[in-house]
């Protein structure tokens, strides 16, 4: 009930300004899309099918010439196998406003819907501040993010593009294009704060950022990032190190470097590949194949070993279709992934999809059997 007078506070907050302001421009964007989907798991045989359908909407309310508003909701209406269906799952909230709630339960389907974008911003000259749910974007590589240390989320799940926010304050000042510091401030829904600070810059066509800061009050964190362009071959570097704060002087910390290149030919080819190394405790590499599908679970361990490979093509076959291979090799755990995708334009604002996934957890790294998944979506996409 909190959460809900905090929002109606929120609004009420924005009446007088909007009452003032001299311009008033809302604009409401969006997309609706159903995807079902089958996986299949050997040496089980265990099959289980899934049907999401997913509406999405976001809201922009310029609010006269120095204020502004966003909001974005997510509908899901999702039914399929009674193990696909966790109602505590699909609505649960990681920010400190609970702001996802299921309408609708029955035994093999839930309606859901959830605000992950609800913020105001001020912006006047140089200075930029946004208060609420946003997303505070700070990662430089493709797969894996060391610097994003408020929001991180996982690579496999392409269906949600826009990824997750966070509640926090951030404050910005520009020094101009390419130079600017940064300042936020996020707490979660374990009431545990996150306060770091970013400062960005370029120099001779090479970007630079450093950060520094506190993760849910249990690590301190600094870290940093380098992009550049070499003939058209981009090289993107990001470093983050972790150093619990209790017992500071008596535990080692934990490091997790991302390494990516990404080059695209004259024809529209592109090639991509990048590495990962995170030295995260021994015991907590491993695990079985939905680990791998969730991974991460924060910037400090974002994935489910120490080593891990990326490489990927993409190529548009035509001018409507455009394909995608991808793949993961999980080192130290000798497991892998690997996924194609299919997007073909039928109109231009209706996208028709096919993605599968498959997945190899070697037996030797968690005492069991081999095991292998694979996934497989159809998507049909309307936007607005």
């Amino acid at each position: 009930m909190k959460n809900w007078i905090y929002i109606l506070i929120f609004f009420c907050g924005l009446i007088p300004l909007s009452v003032h302001a001299q311009a008033k421009e809302l604009s409401l964007s969006g997309y609706v899309s159903g995807m079902p989907s089958i996986i299949v798991q050997a040496p089980s045989g265990d099959v289980w099918w899934q049907m999401l359908v997913h509406n999405r909407l976001d809201f922009d309310w310029q609010m006269g010439k120095y204020f502004r508003m966003k909001a974005s909701m997510r509908n899901r209406l999702i039914a399929g196998s009674e193990l696909m269906i966790n109602p505590q799952t699909i609505s649960y909230d990681p920010g400190w406003l609970d702001l996802s709630w299921n309408w609708k339960e029955w035994k093999y389907a839930v309606g859901n819907s959830s605000l992950d974008r609800l913020l105001f911003s001020f912006e006047k000259n140089k200075w930029k501040l946004q208060l609420g749910r946003q997303r505070i974007n700070w990662g430089q590589t493709f797969v894996w993010n060391p610097n994003d240390i408020f929001n991180t989320y996982s690579f496999f799940d392409f269906d949600y593009q826009e990824r997750p926010g966070c509640d926090a304050l951030s404050l910005t000042y520009y020094h101009n294009e390419t130079s600017s510091h940064e300042l936020a401030v996020s707490v979660n829904r374990n009431e545990k704060v996150t306060a770091a600070y970013l400062y960005r810059w370029n120099f001779k066509g090479i970007d630079f950022q450093v950060i520094a800061g506190e993760q849910t009050e249990s690590d301190l964190v600094v870290g940093g990032a380098i992009t550049s362009d070499i003939k058209g071959l981009n090289v993107r570097t990001e470093m983050s190190y972790f150093q619990p704060i209790k017992k500071f002087a008596d535990t080692s910390g934990t490091l997790a470097v991302s390494l990516g290149l990404d080059y695209i030919f004259s024809n529209s080819l592109m090639l991509q590949t990048e590495v990962l190394y995170n030295n995260m405790d021994k015991h907590s590499s491993g695990g079985n194949l939905m680990d791998m599908y969730a991974a991460p679970l924060s910037a400090k361990r974002l994935s489910i070993c120490e080593w891990n490979i990326f490489a990927s093509t993409s190529y548009p076959l035509t001018p409507r279709l455009n394909g995608t291979l991808s793949g993961i090799y999980f080192v130290d755990i000798q497991s892998c992934y690997a996924g194609i995708t299919m997007d073909y334009s039928i109109l231009e604002n209706l996208d028709f999809s096919f993605i599968a996934q498959y997945f190899y957890l070697n037996g030797k790294s968690s005492l069991s059997k081999d095991m292998h998944m694979l996934m497989g979506f159809v998507r049909i996409k309307y936007s607005f």
